[in-house]
């Protein structure tokens, strides 16, 4: 499975990491197990969010599933290429 990443920050300075997939966000949720380090947020509808609860744990997640980690361009291109396949 193909996997999209896009790092951010959250407003109170927690790293986080978007997810999407041609396989759609329900897909991206049964993929990765994120254990005790990150907290997951996503749902129908919506693309996954991992925070990082302990350093390097986003790191470890994009090495272990092969996450692509794209710029904020390249992720709204890839984005609109994948439509509406990524949100089921």
């Amino acid at each position: 499975m193909t996997l999209y990443g896009l790092r951010g920050i959250t407003h109170g300075g927690a790293k986080v990491l978007t997810v999407m997939s041609p396989s759609g966000a329900r897909a991206v949720c049964e993929r990765i197990d994120f254990g005790d380090d990150l907290i997951a947020t996503g749902g129908d509808g919506r693309l996954t969010y991992y925070s990082e609860q302990r350093s390097g744990a986003l790191n470890h997640i994009i090495e272990e599933y092969g996450i692509i980690v794209l710029s904020k361009a390249d992720w709204d291109q890839k984005k609109a290429e994948l439509g509406e396949r990524i949100w089921s």
